[in-house]
């Protein structure tokens, strides 16, 4: 992995040289596993950028390559962990309303007013 060691590299200057490479590999990588470079990319880049700070000497671009694949493919697997069910769908044999219990069931009165009959209010069609 390639490292830099000059006193003068620091994270800024770093960060000048390959920011711009970095997010667009970000972005080839993500999308070839098949995630949406444009929602994620910001994100990868954002935990490679945090990861090469906390280290004792400056990783090269190597080493944010190899960073960045690691983030991606966490990312990636992260999600496909996540079961997503969109509204609406449900899985066969799953009842519609979750079964509640007859003692947590209270009951409930409704009342109805009534109109007072000088109400210039009406339901019926304009004549």
């Amino acid at each position: 992995m390639n490292v830099t060691s000059a006193p003068a590299a620091d994270l800024a200057a770093l960060y000048g040289r390959y920011s711009a490479r970095l997010a667009a590999h970000a972005a080839e990588r993500l999308a070839a596993a098949g995630a949406d470079p444009v929602d994620e990319v910001d994100d990868v880049t954002q935990e490679v950028w945090l990861w090469a700070g906390q280290q004792r000497r400056l990783p090269g671009w190597e080493g944010l390559q190899v960073m960045t694949d690691w983030v991606v493919e966490a990312a990636t697997s992260e999600r496909q962990d996540r079961l997503e069910v969109p509204v609406g769908v449900r899985l066969s044999g799953a009842p519609v309303v979750p079964l509640l219990d007859l003692k947590s069931v209270r009951s409930v009165r409704i009342e109805v007013a009534e109109a007072p009959e000088s109400s210039s209010l009406s339901l019926s069609p304009a004549a």
